[in-house]
C-alpha cells in the first residue's frame, strides 16, 4: 500500500525532521534548571498547554490504532472519544488546579503531599519503570508503522531512526521544545486527515453520513447497542468513564501540561480546551474514516491498516507526503512528551528523593539526560515486542491501561473529593486494588469472564476502580491519622476554579450532549 513521493515531499519530510532537531538545540539554553527542563519554567499559557495536551495524547496509536478499532468494532467505539470530552472537564475542575497550586513535578509529588511518601513513590516507580516503558514502545512502533505501511521502509530500521530523532531534540530542548513543536505538530496532524475524512465521506460509494450509516453492517452502525464486544452497554459506558478518569488524572505525560501552565486557571484550561477537540473534531478524523474503510476495504488483514489505505487512496501526489509528515508529527508529539515525563519523574521523584540527595540542579539535569537515553534504548525493545502482537495496537494499549491505571485514578480522585481519605487508606486501596487488577487478568486468561464479554477490559476497569475506592474509604473511616498533610491557600474549595473556567466547563458538557444527539440521529441501528 506504500506510495511514492515527489522530490518536494521528500524535502518536506527532511525539513520537518531537521527542523525539530534544530529547535531542540535552540532551546537547550532553557534547560539548565529542572523546572526549565521538565516544565518549561511553568510559564505556558493555558491555550498553548491545551494544544499541547491534544498533540501529546493524539498520536499514531489513535490515528491508526483507534481508527482500526472503529474498523473492527464499529461506531460504538465513538463513546471513548465523547466520554473523554466529559472526563476532561471533570478532571480539569476537580484536580488540575490543585496540582498546579502544589508546584510539584508530577502526580507522584502531589500524592506524596496529599497522602504520604509511600503513595507517591508507588506511583512514580510503577509509572517510570512499567507504564512509560511500554507506552513509549507503543508510540515508537506506531510511528514506524506509518513509514512501513505508507512508504515501504523497513519497520525495525524506522523504530531505531524515529527513536533517535525523538530522544535527541527532547533531551536537548526539554519541555519548552516539546510544547513549542506540539503546536506545529497538531496542525500537521489534522490538516491531511481532515481532507482524507472529507473525501472518504463524500465518495460516491459512501454518500455522506446518512449513506454511510445506511450501508454499514448492523454490527457497525448502532451507537447504542444492547450488547457490545466489551459486554453490555452499561459496562462499556461506565468502563470508559472510569478508564478516562484514571487516564486523565494519572497519565504522567499529559499531567505535565497543566503542571507547566502559568497559573491554576491556565492549568484547568489546558484540559478544557482539549475537550473541545474530542467532542467536535476528533470524531471526523478518526471515527468517520474507520467506518468508511469498512465499506471501502472490507477484508483488511489488520484494522491498523485502515487509515494508511485511505491516505493512499485519496491523497494525490503532493499531499501524500503531507500526511506522512502529519503522522510522523503525531508520533513525535507523544514520544517527546513521554521521554520528557520519564526524565522528570525519574530525576525528581526517584533519583533525587531516594538515591542521591542534596546535589546541584546541573547534576540532576545531566542525570536526566543519561536516563533519557537509556530509557529510549529500552523502549526500542518494547516497540519490538508490540510489533509482534497480533491484535490492534489501540485495544492492546487500553487493555494494559485497564490493569495499571484504575487504582491510582481512584485514590487521586478520592483525595480531592473526600478530605478524610488517609494515607493508610490509600496504601490499602492501592495494594488490594492492584492485586485485584492482576488477579482479573489471570481470571480472564482462564476464560472465566467470557460470559461477560469477549473483551473484558472495561469490566476489569470498573471492578478494579470500585474495589480500590471501597477499600480506601473503609480503611480511612477507621483510621484516626490526619487526613491531609497540607492544603495550599485557595485549595480548600472543591472546584477551586474561576467563574470563567466554570462557565467553560458547563458549556462543554452541554456541547457534548448535543454531539451525542447529532451522532445518535445518524447511527441508531437498523
Amino acid at each position: 500500500m506504500e506510495g511514492s513521493l515527489l522530490i518536494t515531499e521528500w524535502a518536506m519530510i527532511g525539513v520537518f525532521v531537521v527542523g525539530v532537531v534544530l529547535w531542540g538545540m535552540r532551546m537547550h539554553g532553557n534547560t539548565t534548571t529542572m523546572e526549565g527542563a521538565f516544565l518549561a519554567g511553568r510559564r505556558v499559557p493555558g491555550i498553548i498547554a491545551s494544544f499541547s495536551t491534544v498533540a501529546t495524547n493524539l498520536n499514531a496509536n489513535d490515528f491508526l490504532g483507534l481508527t482500526g478499532a472503529v474498523y473492527v468494532v464499529g461506531i460504538v467505539m465513538a463513546h471513548i472519544i465523547f466520554s473523554n470530552g466529559i472526563v476532561l472537564v471533570i478532571v480539569a475542575l476537580l484536580l488540575m488546579h490543585r496540582l498546579r497550586r502544589y508546584n510539584v513535578y508530577s502526580l507522584g509529588g502531589w500524592l506524596e503531599k496529599r497522602y504520604a511518601p509511600a503513595v507517591g513513590n508507588a506511583y512514580s516507580i510503577i509509572w517510570t519503570f512499567v507504564w512509560m516503558l511500554f507506552n513509549l514502545g507503543l508510540y515508537i512502533y506506531g510511528g514506524a508503522l506509518v513509514l512501513n505501511t505508507m512508504l515501504g521502509w523497513n519497520l525495525y530500521l524506522c523504530i531505531v531512526g524515529l527513536s533517535i530523532v525523538a530522544a535527541f531534540y527532547t533531551l536537548a530542548g526539554g519541555l519548552g521544545a516539546v510544547v513549542a513543536t506540539d503546536v506545529l505538530q497538531i496542525c500537521l496532524m489534522f490538516f491531511p486527515l481532515v481532507i482524507v475524512g472529507y473525501m472518504a465521506l463524500h465518495d460516491p460509494s459512501i454518500g455522506g453520513l446518512a449513506g454511510l450509516a445506511a450501508k454499514l453492517p448492523e454490527t457497525h452502525n448502532n451507537l447504542w447497542p444492547e450488547t457490545t464486544k466489551f459486554g453490555s452497554l452499561p459496562i462499556l459506558l461506565f468502563g470508559m468513564i472510569f478508564m478516562g478518569l484514571s487516564y486523565w488524572s494519572c497519565e504522567a505525560q499529559v499531567v505535565q501540561r497543566p503542571l507547566c501552565a502559568k497559573d491554576p486557571e491556565a492549568a484547568s484550561i489546558s484540559y478544557m480546551g482539549a475537550a473541545v477537540w474530542y467532542a467536535l473534531i476528533v470524531p471526523f478524523v478518526i471515527v468517520v474514516p474507520g467506518l468508511c474503510a469498512v465499506l471501502l476495504f472490507p477484508d483488511l488483514e489488520k484494522g491498523d491498516y485502515a487509515m494508511p489505505m485511505l491516505v493512499h487512496r485519496y491523497l494525490p501526489a503532493g499531499l501524500y507526503g503531507v500526511a506522512v509528515v502529519g503522522l510522523i508529527a503525531g508520533f513525535l508529539s507523544s514520544a517527546d512528551s513521554q521521554i520528557n515525563a520519564f526524565c522528570s519523574m525519574f530525576t525528581t521523584d526517584i533519583y533525587r528523593k531516594l538515591l542521591v540527595k542534596g546535589r546541584g540542579e546541573e547534576h540532576y539535569v545531566g542525570v536526566s539526560r543519561v536516563a533519557g537515553v537509556v530509557f529510549t534504548l529500552a523502549a526500542i525493545g518494547t516497540a519490538w515486542i508490540v510489533s509482534r502482537n497480533s491484535d490492534g495496537m489501540f485495544l492492546f494499549a487500553v487493555s494494559v491501561l485497564a490493569t495499571i491505571m484504575p487504582p491510582f485514578g481512584a485514590i487521586s480522585l478520592l483525595g480531592v473529593l473526600w478530605h478524610r481519605a488517609t494515607a493508610r487508606g490509600a496504601i490499602a486501596g492501592l495494594a488490594i486494588g492492584g492485586c485485584t487488577a492482576v488477579g482479573l487478568v489471570f481470571v480472564a486468561q482462564k476464560g472465566y469472564l467470557a460470559d461477560i464479554a469477549s473483551d473484558d477490559l472495561y469490566f476489569r476497569t470498573i471492578i478494579t476502580f470500585t474495589v480500590t475506592a471501597f477499600i480506601t474509604v473503609i480503611v480511612s473511616m477507621v483510621d484516626h491519622a490526619p487526613p491531609e498533610r497540607e492544603i495550599p491557600e485557595g485549595d480548600e474549595r472543591l472546584l477551586g476554579s474561576s467563574p470563567r473556567v466554570l462557565r467553560f466547563g458547563a458549556a462543554m458538557l452541554c456541547v457534548t450532549v448535543l454531539v451525542y444527539l447529532f451522532w445518535t440521529y445518524y447511527f441508531h441501528g437498523a
